[in-house]
């Protein structure tokens, strides 16, 4: 059996976790009509993700088809639908659109960097204004 973690993973984990399990497989090897052989979409193993992220497979398909998928997917102009995850593509099962991947865990890092510089400068501020109570009080005694 798993060892399943107590908490969720969160979206940008999940994203992190395939973009460095699959970023040595996109675009794969040039084709002879010189497309590459996984652009844009790169199959995955929900069973590998979700072993690495100590999740069960059941739940990480889950997450990716019913919800970053609803979540992220969009329409083009002339109407075709951009999936960030698929069931099938080809003759390829369970596949990211590996580009779309990319940009979306960049703006998960992003605002992850954002909320945790956040976070440091108000320790700080408030490190700053307890040594300064702290100096108050022993400067009256």
């Amino acid at each position: 059996m798993l060892n399943m973690k107590r908490t969720l993973v969160t979206d940008r984990k999940i994203l992190r976790c395939i973009y460095d399990m699959h970023l040595r497989s996109y675009p794969g090897p040039e084709l002879p009509k010189g497309k590459h052989e996984n652009d844009p979409y790169v199959p995955i193993s929900v069973r590998e993700i979700a072993a690495k992220l100590g999740c069960t497979p059941q739940l990480l398909f889950g997450r990716l088809y019913y919800h970053l998928d609803a979540k992220y997917r969009y329409k083009q102009d002339g109407g075709a639908e951009v999936h960030l995850f698929t069931l099938k593509v080809g003759d390829q099962m369970h596949c990211v659109h590996f580009p779309f991947l990319a940009a979306t865990l960049a703006e998960h890092d992003a605002e992850h960097r954002k909320f945790a510089w956040t976070l440091w400068l108000s320790i700080v501020a408030l490190a700053l204004s307890s040594a300064s109570i702290v100096s108050q009080v022993i400067s009256a005694s």
